[in-house]
């Protein structure tokens, strides 16, 4: 397979080249066994996505799409920053791009979001936040229908992407947003395959950026995954859970632990995604309750937690963008397909305290 296409612009390139001054780079990430550290002192994460930039601009289906689009993009910036700071004590900030929006050989790649995207980074990283990119190929990221998986676009967007992070230990990068396949030997096998060509392209770039690798079933199930793929460089590989609820299959310890919780008493792990809300990770009357659980699970497995999201209205973690006020359980009663100011914002602002 031939991964080396490198499409950009030279006013692009002359831009990435530039991208990070030096006040950027004062953090530095680091693996130490199963933890994470910053600036050398033991960390445990807190932070918010943010989906503002998910797709290229223009790239819409629908006058909504668009105007919706228009509004993420008037949200981000300086204000939406301090709350995500000020009202969930948060450090970090996950900014979710378009795997085929960066794809040379992609319909809707543009050099032009590639750019914006590096502006984003520039303003989090301005403001102190520790950074995790996350290339999506799912519908909401500009083409419909795309594979659920790893594959030869997801190398070529980081080809586009990886050079311009490389040396900023602020940010990680996170490969894949969430494997589709469910957990068994043969989807392992292919996880395995298909994320180890994206590790190698990673590194032959440049990066020595700590890499987060997504497990199978929506990133719901990573015991066992690690051990079959590897790095070039020791202590940069990190798991990322999304332990979205799922009624009857996904509610308890033993549950969780059978998915994610044995891997996470081995190795470095984030939940760099999760929610609870009546159209999102619900399970019914009992989720406020359930989630208060996976809350403290998570905790006592020093795992970081990331809530998805501060822009979206099936996410919600703030009840709007006026104060920034975390969502709640106060008025919950079931699941709905009807966005609501119902969430787990206070959980995730409590984190790891709840």
């Amino acid at each position: 397979m031939k991964y080396r296409l490198v499409y950009l612009t030279a006013a692009l390139t002359a831009l990435c080249s530039a991208f990070l001054p030096a006040a950027a780079s004062a953090q530095d990430i680091t693996i130490q066994g199963k933890n994470f550290y910053k600036d050398g002192k033991p960390w445990v994460l807190k932070g918010i996505d943010v989906e503002a930039v998910n797709r290229p601009l223009g790239n819409y289906e629908s006058a909504a799409g668009q105007a919706n689009a228009k509004q993420l993009r008037a949200w981000w910036g300086p204000a939406e920053l301090d709350a995500i700071k000020n009202n969930f004590g948060a450090d970090v900030i996950r900014i979710t791009v378009s795997q085929p929006g960066l794809d040379p050989q992609s319909p809707i790649y543009s050099p032009a979001y590639a750019s914006e995207l590096l502006n984003a980074f520039k303003l989090a990283r301005s403001h102190g936040f520790v950074v995790i990119v996350s290339i999506d190929a799912q519908s909401e990221n500009g083409i419909p229908n795309l594979p659920g998986m790893p594959n030869d676009s997801t190398v070529r967007a980081w080809r586009t992407l990886a050079p311009r992070l490389a040396k900023d230990g602020g940010i990680l990068l996170e490969l894949f947003n969430e494997p589709a396949l469910p957990s068994n030997a043969q989807s392992q096998k292919q996880w395995a395959q298909s994320t180890q060509a994206v590790i190698d392209a990673v590194r032959h770039e440049g990066a020595t950026n700590i890499l987060l690798l997504d497990g199978l079933w929506y990133a719901r199930s990573t015991n066992g995954l690690l051990p079959l793929v590897r790095d070039t460089l020791p202590n940069r590989l990190a798991l990322a859970v999304h332990p979205y609820l799922a009624r009857g299959i996904f509610v308890t310890e033993k549950q969780w632990n059978d998915q994610f919780g044995s891997s996470a008493k081995k190795y470095p792990m984030i939940a760099t995604e999760w929610n609870a809300t009546p159209t999102n990770g619900c399970i019914g009357p009992d989720t406020p309750s359930v989630a208060l659980s996976l809350m403290r699970y998570l905790d006592s497995l020093h795992i970081g937690l990331i809530g998805w999201a501060i822009d979206s209205n099936f996410g919600k973690m703030v009840k709007d963008h006026t104060n920034y006020e975390p969502t709640d359980y106060s008025a919950f009663t079931d699941c709905s397909k009807t966005p609501s100011d119902s969430g787990g914002g206070k959980l995730l602002a409590n984190y790891p305290n709840n």
